[in-house]
């Protein structure tokens, strides 16, 4: 596996993806069928899972991101459109389908709490796939040492949807 520098370097490679969202001020949301959420100034995670490919997937989401309008399918779209929230940046494996794996050791680490119950999480028994991360550290860079100390390589690609 090759990590990439760019976005649009990506393959079609399917796999699992952790978004980095900043939230830069108090945001309160109606998430479908979860209702009002409320999230606090900082950076989220957001597992998933790409069966189509890591670079569709994630691509759907950057477009909502950066338009910050679209079709609303996914309990994380409803975070996306919201003018407060820009992506930061996104942890990929390529060739490895470890997306509760992944959501169960951030639900176990002492400095990541879950956002919010349910989240991402309807079609399976995890908590949440959505997690408030509460360390000091880059949040790049703490996600991948905690999916490399899992023993999987985890590569980074910097994402940009500024305000």
């Amino acid at each position: 596996m090759q990590c990439v520098t760019e976005f649009n370097e990506l393959s079609t490679e399917r796999g699992t993806y952790v978004l980095i969202l900043n939230a830069s001020s108090l945001v309160s949301i109606n998430v479908a069928s979860l209702g009002q959420v409320t999230l606090n100034e900082g950076y989220y995670a957001y597992v998933g899972s790409a069966k189509v490919g890591i670079k569709t997937r994630v691509g759907r989401h950057i477009k909502l991101a950066m338009l910050k309008a679209g079709k609303l399918r996914w309990h994380l779209d409803y975070v996306l459109v919201n003018s407060n929230i820009t992506l930061h940046s996104l942890i990929y494996v390529n060739n490895s389908y470890i997306e509760h794996e992944v959501a169960q050791a951030l639900y176990r680490h002492r400095n990541i709490d879950v956002a919010v119950r349910g989240f991402g999480s309807s079609d399976c028994n995890c908590v949440s796939h959505f997690f408030k991360l509460n360390s000091s550290q880059d949040p790049s860079m703490f996600i991948a040492s905690l999916i490399k100390q899992m023993g999987y390589i985890p590569c980074i690609l910097k994402l940009s949807t500024g305000q």
